[in-house]
């Protein structure tokens, strides 16, 4: 492709990562809402943690080299899709195919490209499931669609994945067979603990009669938010403000001579005035009514705190009096003994 001459690489590279970076942000904030509301509505949220980074310019010399391409800025937007990525890390494989199935129904995310290796492992032994999707981002002038790459995975994958890549990573990719061999079995061995688990959580959730009634709420809680879901972007304006709005604005439009001989206007600012004097009247008797009402249970819990402490002064005496009687019947006692001759 033939550029103008004023054409610079340098600077066209930062508009490509601003584009990748704001295309980052928008999924991950889609992800992020998704998780929010499944911490807050739902008894079990099946995203663990997200993670997300943009590819280093290193790493995306050496997969466009790796491709035997040219490095230029057109042929990492065109051919690199993992230049901004996302991973989610899920409990159960059961929640990624749910979580990859609430990314795609969402009407502005557009699904490029889909590989599952759950289903078809990679030979090494790697497992997860990739989207790669695209989201509009708006700019001042213009709209661009900004592919992102999304990978999902439950904990022992990635957990499998981040030991693999550090091992081969050691080796430069050029792994001992032996060691090759071992990976693959250690993958087998994730594969049939994800299985299991999955198992068990499934068994678990038969014994638990926790779930009808969170299903009871949650369908409850749907019919409600579904009734006011239309108020969440509307404005709805008050009769009387609108009304008194429509006043000013007439009375603004009207010329100074109509103002002073049209009696309608007046009739109407009567009735503004009226009005707002009623609002006055009703907040200030709404104020005192507070006010007595505030005074009237002040006196109570004084008359309360008043019979409380002659209550406890009445009760020392008795105490009081009650042991004076003990101690007279103890020095009584102590005459009849010495009487009796006993020491």
């Amino acid at each position: 492709m033939d550029l103008p001459m004023f054409y610079n690489e340098e600077d066209e590279w930062k508009k490509v990562m601003l584009m990748y970076d704001s295309a980052l942000k928008e999924v991950y904030t889609k992800i992020e809402i998704l998780n929010n509301e499944f911490k807050l509505n739902h008894q079990y949220n099946p995203i663990e943690h997200i993670t997300s980074r943009l590819k280093s310019p290193q790493s995306i010399a050496k997969k466009i080299r790796h491709n035997g391409r040219e490095l230029t800025v057109e042929n990492i937007v065109k051919y690199i899709n993992d230049v901004a990525g996302i991973r989610i890390i899920c409990s159960f494989t059961s929640d990624i195919y749910r979580i990859a199935d609430l990314i795609a129904k969402q009407s502005d995310v557009q699904v490029l490209k889909v590989k599952d290796y759950i289903t078809c492992p990679k030979p090494n032994g790697y497992t997860s499931y990739h989207m790669i999707v695209s989201v509009p981002i708006f700019l001042s002038n213009r709209m661009v669609n900004t592919k992102v790459e999304i990978q999902i995975r439950t904990i022992a994958m990635d957990f499998w994945a981040s030991l693999e890549h550090k091992i081969y990573y050691k080796f430069e990719g050029n792994a001992p067979e032996r060691i090759r061999k071992e990976l693959k079995e250690c993958a087998d061995v994730v594969a049939f603990l994800d299985h299991k688990m999955l198992t068990l959580n499934e068994e678990i959730r038969t014994y638990s009669h926790e779930d009808e009634l969170q299903q009871y709420k949650e369908i409850l809680s749907e019919s409600f938010q579904n009734m006011i879901k239309d108020s969440y972007g509307t404005v709805v304006d008050d009769d009387n403000q609108v009304e008194n709005e429509q006043i000013l604005n007439d009375n603004m439009n009207q010329p100074v001579e109509d103002k002073k001989n049209d009696s309608t206007t007046d009739n109407l600012e009567e009735n503004f005035q009226r009005n707002i004097d009623n609002i006055i009247n009703k907040s200030t008797i709404q104020t005192k009514n507070d006010n007595s009402q505030t005074e009237k249970e002040g006196h109570a819990i004084y008359e309360a705190e008043e019979q409380a402490a002659i209550g406890k002064e009445k009760a020392s005496k008795e105490t009081e009096k009650e042991n004076k009687t003990k101690k007279n019947d103890k020095k009584s006692e102590g005459r009849h003994i010495k009487f009796f001759g006993f020491r």
